[in-house]
């Protein structure tokens, strides 16, 4: 039994989230089929061989389980030279899982189908001083209300994957750091209580390896591509896949993009560091620095002695540079500059060709951060590297969160 308080404490060890998401050792027979699946559509037996680099009998034998779990469907089949070969394709009806998105303010669920489609939607608005055993009854009421509303049948989920923004611990006990999740409960705790409550296996995840994933699985990025989800929520944060795989890192901290230093002399960060990107040119940076500027603020309609919302204070800023305020669109052009600068350093740590701009912060400001890092990242990219670095904008950033961390359920899941 688990004993829940809006301090982070409780009765009984919840199993680390990190421990359930299978990336020790790279991803087995089971799961690089399901990759290739996802990715190809309907393929035969041979060509899984030949894109997985398994055995045949490996193939073989391996697709004959997952045609008895019911994840797999034979689909007709296609003309050669000799015997004609079947096609398998992941069932869209096989298997289900729940995504969480639990921000600051809202909170979305979604459905999803084995193969990333999105089934049912569904948002609330979190109560004013909610209590963490009041946000667990919530949510697991939303997750009821869910899959009763889509239609689908309930032995099919197979669990419920949750989105938090920030750090895995001591986010919320942190001067001036991120707001942790509604509750004031650390997530590995509000996962074990909503465990609990609803009887399903519940994973853990934060938000922008979260959006990472969910772009994998919703957008189609090749298994084979190595790519960066930059997520500007209330913070700045990285997901990062290579091959196929979330890098997690050993906690799950992987991808803190916010806490890159661009200043060494720069102010001291709520982590304890000095000159990170977030401190320098992070949201909140920009939101400050609009307020203590009576043009920006004009420009912006901030009002001063209001109720602060970062996200929705951004975004105010964002639109009013878009609109052609001045001083707003000299402070996010600031920004813009040095994200680009600490993309640059992940394109180049990482050797990566794509990055994603996703979360609520990028979508009201990609149209000023995008260009910014495709010239920071262009230049040496294809002069001394080689390559060619994309930079895209997410076209499910609403969801992408909440799909990803239901496609890493699912993942898990699905591999055993």
């Amino acid at each position: 039994m688990t004993t829940l308080d809006s301090t982070g404490g409780a009765e009984g060890a919840a199993v680390p989230a990190a421990a359930a998401v299978r990336r020790r050792g790279g991803p087995g027979a089971r799961e690089r089929l399901l990759d290739a699946l996802r990715a190809s559509g309907p393929v035969s037996r041979v060509e899984l061989a030949a894109i997985t680099g398994l055995t045949e009998a490996s193939v073989s034998t391996t697709v004959r389980r997952l045609l008895q779990d019911g994840v797999v469907v034979e689909v007709g089949r296609t003309p050669t030279a000799g015997k004609p070969r079947t096609l398998l394709q992941l069932d869209p009806g096989g298997r289900t899982a729940v995504g969480i998105d639990l921000g600051p303010v809202t909170t979305t669920c979604v459905l999803t189908s084995q193969t990333g489609g999105v089934l049912a939607r569904l948002t609330s608005s979190a109560p004013p001083r909610e209590s963490a055993a009041q946000l667990v009854d919530r949510l697991a009421r939303d997750v009821e209300t869910l899959i009763e509303g889509s239609g689908e049948r309930r032995e099919r989920c197979l669990g419920i994957g949750l989105v938090y923004g920030g750090p895995r611990r001591g986010s919320a006990a942190a001067p001036g750091g991120p707001p942790g999740t509604p509750g004031g409960l650390e997530p590995e705790l509000l996962r074990a209580a909503l465990q609990e409550v609803t009887g399903w296996p519940v994973l853990a995840e934060n938000d922008a390896t979260a959006a990472a994933v969910g772009e994998y699985w919703v957008a189609r990025v090749d298994a084979a591509r190595s790519f960066a989800a930059l997520y500007m929520g209330t913070g700045l944060g990285a997901g990062i896949v290579l091959a196929g795989s979330a890098h997690r890192g050993a906690r799950g901290q992987a991808g803190e993009f916010g806490h890159v230093v661009v200043d060494v002399d720069g102010p001291p960060c709520w982590c304890g560091g000095q000159g990170c990107l977030e401190a320098v040119a992070g949201p909140a940076a920009v939101v400050a620095r609009a307020l203590a500027d009576p043009v920006a603020r004009a420009e912006a309609h901030l009002e001063a002695g209001g109720p602060r919302s970062t996200v929705g204070d951004f975004s105010a800023v964002a639109r009013a540079a878009r609109a052609g305020g001045g001083a707003c669109r000299a402070l996010v052009e600031a920004s813009a500059r040095y994200v680009a600068a600490a993309a640059e350093s992940l394109v180049n740590l990482f050797d990566l060709d794509l990055l994603v701009l996703t979360g609520p912060g990028f979508a009201a400001s990609s149209s000023l951060y995008g260009p910014a890092i495709t010239r920071r990242t262009g230049a040496a990219a294809s002069r001394a590297w080689g390559r060619a670095v994309t930079v895209t904008v997410s076209s499910a950033a609403a969801t992408a969160p909440a799909v990803g961390a239901a496609a890493l359920l699912l993942q898990d899941r699905l591999a055993r």
